[in-house]
């Protein structure tokens, strides 16, 4: 839907199914573009802000709103948004709201008031975090230590309550599609992220680490797909929950007065390793120092709060141990690598290189080269994308079968 059909008609239609209040009128709106080109690259991010009365003679109410608006291919190609919205999230918050009230702080998301999908199409009307004193943490330098930990908790309770809401109703999890990479990465989206990504940080480092660099094309295509396909694979994993799949530092958001964070997009949700998520988090969105000398910390952090979320929550299985998770972590060492190299360089890209960056760009090869040598003219990228590389090394992930 184009924004001019976003009228007062369309909000009263909304509201109106959302309130249930069939009388609802819309007496002001205002409705402002707020996603940047090279951040969203998958929907349109609306904020809309309105003036009702739910009953002719009703007191005037304000609401503000943040509209998602899905690109179609992006809603062709399936996600899991609309499930999570109705049915998963408000089933894990259920479960959360029994955990004793000096626990934690267990909001998980904005609440959704209206859900719609049809044929190439997905439409989110969102609570306003903004409004709430939700903000975004600064993506170019990484999130600190304190608030790697607050999110970290966060992300132990999405996990937590989703282990639990597998013991109790698997056949709302079930309902989540796999993995988009559980399929390969034949498709073009896939490959100029992934595939084309990796070999252009081969040729990055091939004169500073020649024999890296030389491993890092030998897995393209073959083993690199199989090993992503392994990664997501639920079956071959020991420690499963419901994964976010797009855990980066602008899907966190933060509130620094009150010490909390909550998460946005859920599209890529799917059952899985959290470990996914604590290796997007940790290689696309904390700082340089804070990956390398503080991931066992943080691993400690996240364990801790998944272990007390667990246990609040009613969970019957055995607990994760540290050894559990540091094994799963080893095991998905491969989704680090991937995140370091092709996301990296995305999430921390300058405004003036995000500009005119967006989806088309993938898969144009002329533009995409263009606009990776811009996200590699970044010292941040640079040093992080070669330590995770000597690392990654020395723990025989870049060996091809």
């Amino acid at each position: 839907m184009e924004r001019e059909n976003y009228n007062a008609e369309y909000f009263e239609r909304a509201l109106a199914k959302a309130y249930g209040c069939e009388m609802l009128r819309v007496e002001n709106f205002n409705i402002e573009t707020v996603s940047q080109t090279g951040e969203n690259f998958c929907s349109v991010i609306y904020r809309v802000v309105l003036d009702f009365r739910r009953s002719p003679d009703g007191a005037l109410e304000s609401g503000k709103y943040i509209l998602k608006d899905l690109l179609p291919v992006a809603a062709e190609l399936g996600t899991n948004e609309k499930d999570m919205f109705e049915q998963l999230l408000p089933a894990m918050s259920a479960i959360l709201d029994k955990t004793p009230r000096d626990f934690s702080e267990n909001k998980l998301s904005a609440d959704c008031l209206l859900a719609e999908a049809s044929a190439g199409k997905e439409i989110y009307l969102m609570e306003d975090l903004g409004a709430l004193g939700y903000g975004s943490l600064n993506r170019f330098q990484g999130a600190s230590l304190e608030e790697a930990k607050i999110c970290l908790g966060k992300m132990a309770q999405f996990h937590g309550s989703s282990m639990v809401l597998f013991e109790n109703q698997p056949e709302l999890v079930a309902k989540l599609r796999p993995s988009h990479y559980a399929y390969g990465l034949t498709d073009p989206f896939s490959k100029a992220l992934m595939l084309d990504a990796t070999e252009y940080a081969a040729d990055v480092y091939a004169d500073q680490l020649p024999e890296i660099s030389k491993k890092m094309r030998a897995q393209i295509p073959v083993a690199y797909a199989q090993r992503m396909k392994n990664v997501v694979d639920p079956n071959k994993s020991s420690l499963n929950a419901v994964v976010h799949g797009d855990l980066w530092i602008n899907n966190i958001m933060f509130d620094s007065v009150n010490k909390k964070a909550v998460f946005v997009d859920f599209q890529n949700c799917y059952w899985g390793s959290p470990t996914v998520d604590l290796y997007f988090f940790f290689y696309t969105s904390v700082k340089l120092e804070i990956l390398l000398k503080h991931q066992d910390d943080l691993l400690k952090h996240y364990l801790q709060n998944l272990q007390e979320t667990l246990k609040h929550c009613g969970f019957k299985g055995p607990l994760p141990t540290f050894d559990l998770l540091k094994d799963e972590m080893q095991r998905c060492l491969f989704y680090g690598y991937y995140a370091v190299t092709c996301e990296l360089p995305i999430c921390c890209a300058a405004p003036e290189v995000s500009a005119d960056f967006g989806l088309s760009t993938f898969t144009d090869s002329v533009a995409m080269l263009k606009k990776r040598r811009q996200l590699y003219d970044n010292k941040r990228v640079l040093q992080t994308v070669k330590d995770s590389l000597v690392y990654f090394n020395q723990q025989g992930i870049l060996e091809t079968p």
